[in-house]
């Protein structure tokens, strides 16, 4: 926001409520957050895929040990600034003076007069004059006003389905991991949320670089906004500063309070709303590199055609001399191709749902059957035909062809060698149709799968597959992969990998950014928005300056309700009840 006047501040937030009202479906930052969210038609079957140990303990504490840091290095600071007040009060306030530093307890605070900006602007805006790029930044901000207004209805309606929404995020994510544990399907809906986002809460710790970024970035554009537009207008920008109360940044810009209200209403509007257009530009302009990320890196990757493996955590089942590597290039996942992130997750989530068989010569079969005597059902109730304590050999089932009359030639169960049987299967089969051989299915768990991953190296040498038996969630927790494969040996997925993450965290937080601020609420561009539209409009009609006063404080005030009571709902169930 911006200040008129040192007795009329008013500030905007711009860290976690940035990220408040940005209009998130649920598969949000889609292949890198928390939640991977499969489309079966109308049904979705979620398999979750975190970054930490999916316990209550660990979830407990991230917030708690980011909290207590952070209140540590604010003890520190405050301690050190009391001591330097009172031993070395004349050298420590001439260099809090000089820099515009001031430290309180939890919190702190940045300002500048502005002047060398100032006169930045004004040499920047005196050398536009009348020319085109005026006329265009001028036509620009008018196009923000209305984008304003567009956006106010858009914020008031969101403030509601928060309030009002009987869903239940944090009980929602309890039951979907449940769920999801025990093999079951969900139903899916999309829904816009509302969330606070903060490090080490809800979003990862080693993202906090991405976050700071991006708040500093969305709020310096927001702020830049006011300032340009101020000086197309001939107001003076006296000053522009930061606070940070605990881990909730603000920013301001400080106009010249009687050359703003002598400006006629709609120019007013175009300095209130230059930030949110600001904002909305950049998230654009973020997106647009989002989608044409991969057109702009093609001469140094791949992009959408295979899919490289960039991590393999510590307790990944795949991890060993046969599994998977690092930088290996999955091609296929049984019998579906993989071509980019998306149809990883789809090929992940079929081998879940589908229960493929495998061609077996029927030579094959009768050389290696070690089916034992009497066949029995295990306490699962499964049909057992080998020796349990062989863990290397598993019961098939054959998979008659509906097509062919004859009478089978092998039994209907027979007792295979895993690995052996696969690597010897001359395809897949669904509905017991081969071209060479018997079709046979294993007989697993529920959620239990076979995955079979062929891959290659970085140079298109095929490498030999892996074969992995046990559940796709287990990989999407514990392997990470990128859809950018480098053309060269020496870059690194992760460049691009990154460069779409900051992306991505510049269009949630601009777009949260422009909605609260134009939602009337105190403390936001929207109240001051509201203020100039009821002065402006009501004139005629409501003579008295305080009764337009009193209209616009009530609009505000019922704004300002709406957003509190919004946060309260949000903070309480992303932050406070998890904790509890």
């Amino acid at each position: 926001m911006f200040k008129c006047c040192p007795s009329m501040q008013t500030k905007r937030v711009g860290s976690s409520v940035a990220a408040q009202s940005a209009v998130r479906q649920t598969a949000r930052l889609e292949h890198k957050k928390s939640t991977t969210k499969f489309n079966d038609n109308n049904n979705v079957r979620r398999l979750k895929y975190s970054t930490k140990v999916n316990t209550t303990n660990k979830r407990t504490m991230d917030p708690i040990i980011f909290f207590t840091v952070l209140t540590v290095l604010y003890g520190v600071l405050y301690f050190f600034d009391r001591f330097f007040k009172s031993c070395m009060h004349y050298p420590y306030d001439a260099f809090l003076r000089n820099t515009g530093l001031n430290v309180n307890f939890m919190s702190l605070h940045w300002h500048s007069n502005a002047s060398t900006f100032n006169r930045m602007l004004i040499r920047w805006g005196s050398a536009a004059g009348n020319s085109c790029t005026r006329s265009f930044l001028v036509k620009c901000f008018n196009v923000g006003v209305l984008l304003s207004f567009l956006l106010l209805p858009i914020g008031i309606i969101l403030l509601i389905i928060t309030i009002f929404n009987g869903s239940d995020g944090g009980t929602a994510a309890a039951a979907e991991a449940t769920a999801t544990a025990a093999g079951a399907t969900t139903v899916a809906t999309a829904t816009v949320q509302l969330e606070i986002l903060l490090p080490g809460v809800n979003l990862p710790l080693q993202e906090i670089g991405y976050y700071v970024a991006t708040l500093v970035l969305c709020t310096l554009l927001h702020e830049i906004g006011h300032a340009l537009a101020a000086v197309l207008e001939d107001v003076p920008v006296t000053g522009f500063g930061f606070k940070v109360y605990f881990c909730l940044p603000l920013a301001y810009t400080e106009l010249s309070h009687d050359h703003l209200n002598s400006l006629r209403w709609f120019r007013k509007l175009r300095i209130l709303c230059a930030g949110i257009w600001n904002n909305f530009v950049f998230a654009c302009v973020c997106y647009l590199f989002i989608t044409t990320l991969g057109i702009i890196m093609s001469p140094f990757y791949q992009y959408n055609e295979h899919v490289i493996v960039t991590e393999l955590t510590a307790k990944s089942p795949l991890r060993g001399d046969r599994g998977l590597q690092v930088q290996n290039v999955i091609t296929q996942l049984n019998a579906c191709p993989i071509s980019n992130e998306d149809s990883w997750l789809s090929c992940l989530q079929q081998a879940q749902q589908q229960r493929l068989g495998y061609c077996i010569s029927s030579d094959f079969i009768r050389l290696n059957d070690e089916s034992i005597d009497i066949a029995h059902h295990n306490a699962e109730g499964r049909l057992q035909c080998c020796d349990e304590r062989n863990p290397n050999v598993s019961c098939f089932e054959y998979i008659e062809d509906a097509t062919v009359d004859a009478p089978a030639e092998i039994p209907q169960h027979v007792c295979l060698p895993m690995r052996r049987t696969l690597e010897d299967s001359s395809g897949y089969c669904r509905a017991g149709t081969c071209a060479q051989g018997y079709c046979l299915r294993p007989m697993l768990r529920n959620t239990t799968s076979i995955l079979v991953f062929k891959r290659q190296s970085l140079d298109q040498q095929p490498l030999p597959p892996v074969m992995y038996v046990g559940q796709p969630r287990d990989v999407l927790r514990s392997v990470r992969v990128s859809a950018f494969v480098p053309r060269y040996k020496h870059i690194s997925s992760a460049w691009p990998d990154a460069l779409s993450l900051l992306l991505r965290y510049n269009v949630v937080f601009s777009i949260g950014l422009a909605l609260i601020n134009a939602i009337p609420c105190f403390g936001f561009d929207g109240a001051h928005i509201t203020s100039t539209v009821i002065h402006s409009f009501l004139v005629g009609r409501v003579e008295e300056h305080a009764k337009r006063d009193l209209i616009s404080l009530i609009i505000t005030s019922v704004g300002s309700l709406l957003f509190g009571l919004a946060l309260l709902k949000v903070a309480w169930l992303s932050l406070l009840r998890p904790l509890l």
